[in-house]
């Protein structure tokens, strides 16, 4: 029933209760059309018969009585009811879970910046940070602001489809600035030769060497199958079919594993400028950054590995994850 108007039309005061709703539930019921039902102010208008400022007034009153509550979390905030059983669920001695928005590429800053955080908390002036190739990293590398004096590694050749710049260099000059330092990797990821591997690696020792003593790496995880990874076009159809054959479901530089976290076709990562597991396996802290339910599958798998031992993902992952 649509409520009379006063005599100078405005809307009379909201009674105590409206048919059969006291005030507050029907504060209750308009907040919920409202704001999580994207239901407009004029539309509520025309469903209940009170003015769309009206509804405004009875809203702002709804927060003032604290019957609607407004949660705004940054993309920094972690989420400890999704870390925590994350981290209990894939074994895993660090887990930050972000409540992301938007398209992938913004997801992408969210979670880079989660990962400058996260790199801030682990390091010390003086030690030796592995990043992998990569959008992701990119993204973590690019919003590290202030970091301390430590030794950058890039531990991947490069992936020219995958973007032109490295995490590396454009963290050089705030690394720099601090009293610390940069070392790339100028060849490409595959090189399709054990002798050409061979030749690069004998042109990097003093990257090799460092190699061997990182206190970090902050890595991305490509999905094999299903695929969500560009790397899969930068090798020629029969090295793809051997990974297909071998069960691969994801990869981190350049080492694939399956699902089980088992590694897989070693061979193929032979054709590749890359560390080696064992360098993995000794880093302290190797802390996965990624997100996106295709990658559902590849990030369990990583985390299986056990060289992986903390994972930086978003809500509706985690959620993924959790679920299978």
């Amino acid at each position: 029933m649509t409520p009379p108007s006063s005599s100078d039309g405005s809307d009379p005061p909201v009674p105590s209760t409206t048919g059969e709703l006291t005030e507050n539930q029907l504060i209750a019921q308009l907040a919920r059309r409202y704001y999580l039902e994207d239901t407009s102010k004029v539309e509520l208008a025309k469903e209940t018969g009170i003015s769309r400022f009206k509804i405004a007034r009875l809203l702002a009153r709804g927060r003032e009585k604290g019957i609607i509550r407004i949660e705004i979390l940054e993309p920094t905030t972690d989420l400890p009811m999704f870390s925590v059983p994350l981290a209990e669920h894939l074994g895993l001695d660090l887990v930050r879970v972000i409540d992301s928005q938007g398209e992938i590429a913004e997801v992408r800053d969210q979670l880079g910046a989660m990962g400058a955080q996260v790199i801030r908390e682990l390091t010390h002036p003086g030690d030796n940070v592995g990043f992998t190739w990569g959008r992701t990293i990119l993204s973590v590398a690019s919003q590290l602001q202030d970091p301390p004096a430590f030794t950058a590694v890039q531990i991947t050749g490069e992936i020219p489809s995958e973007t032109a710049t490295s995490p590396i260099e454009r963290l050089r000059p705030r690394l720099e600035e601090a009293h610390g330092a940069a070392h790339t990797i100028k060849a490409p990821l595959f090189v399709g030769t054990t002798a050409e591997r061979q030749r690069w690696m004998d042109e990097l020792t003093f990257v090799r060497g460092l190699f061997e003593h990182l206190d970090l790496a902050m890595v991305s995880v490509g999905s094999w199958d299903p695929p969500e990874t560009q790397i899969r076009d930068e090798f020629p159809p029969v090295v793809r079919a051997r990974l297909d054959a071998a069960g691969a479901v994801g990869e981190i530089a350049g080492i694939w594993f399956d699902a089980d976290g088992g590694i897989v076709a070693p061979e193929v990562t032979r054709l590749c400028v890359t560390l080696e597991t064992h360098h993995l396996r000794r880093t302290p802290q190797v802390v996965a950054v990624a997100a996106g339910a295709k990658k559902a599958k590849a990030i369990a798998g990583a985390a299986r590995t056990r060289f992986v031992n903390g994972l930086i993902t978003d809500r509706d992952t985690a959620e993924k994850i959790l679920e299978s």
